[in-house]
């Protein structure tokens, strides 16, 4: 038996090596994941009833904004944070009042990249551009509005989908991948706020 020892051994150390070669190749389940991302939202029309002095934002009204989003960045393919923004409704009519607002939000977005071979998952090493769905919910308050309604608050909501350029890849080739899954993006999407609906159109960096 004993003469048999080392031949068991090695054995054993061949059948653990590519369990160990893929657990290095998938890396971390989850990480750490930050999203900043500017944007410009079209008036689409008004929902509700309109109180004495209209709606809180009306069809002359256009937004802007900036937002900042920290969360994890579970396997790849999904993202789930915490964000928060400002954003700036304008208006071309003369006369007409442009006031600041600052929302908080949940934000959930889905890019399938990975794929499986086999029934074993990898991350395809020259992935270049994925798509993206996602969500947000949470609150936003309009600033500043004293000459009608003061400052309100209201419930947030917004669907988007878009397109993810995984640069680190294009880049740096092969090395360091452990970074493939940083990206910029643009999104186009659908949002409720202050009684109005809005066409967001956004540009960010998630890293």
């Amino acid at each position: 038996m004993k003469a048999y020892k080392p031949l068991i051994l090695a054995l054993l150390a061949l059948l653990t090596a590519p369990a160990s070669a893929q657990y290095s190749q998938l890396g971390k389940k989850n990480e750490f994941m930050m999203k900043v991302e500017a944007g410009y939202a079209p008036f689409m029309g008004n929902i509700g009833e309109a109180g004495e002095f209209g709606y809180y934002l009306d069809k002359t009204h256009h937004g802007a904004d900036f937002n900042i989003m920290a969360g994890v960045n579970i396997s790849q393919d999904w993202f789930l944070g915490g964000g928060a923004g400002v954003g700036y409704y304008f208006s071309n009519r003369e006369g007409s009042e442009s006031m600041l607002g600052a929302n908080v939000f949940i934000d959930f977005d889905f890019r399938p990249v990975w794929k499986a071979v086999m029934g074993l998952d990898y991350q395809p090493t020259s992935i270049k551009w994925a798509p993206e769905v996602g969500a947000r919910v949470g609150g936003s308050m309009l600033l500043g509005n004293e000459y009608r309604y003061g400052s309100t608050i209201t419930p947030l909501i917004e669907v988007y989908g878009g397109i993810n350029w995984y640069y680190w890849y294009h880049l740096h080739g092969m090395r360091n991948m452990g970074r493939n899954w940083h990206s910029f993006y643009a999104t186009l999407g659908v949002a409720y706020l202050q009684q109005t609906v809005f066409l967001p159109i956004r540009i960010g960096w998630r890293w």
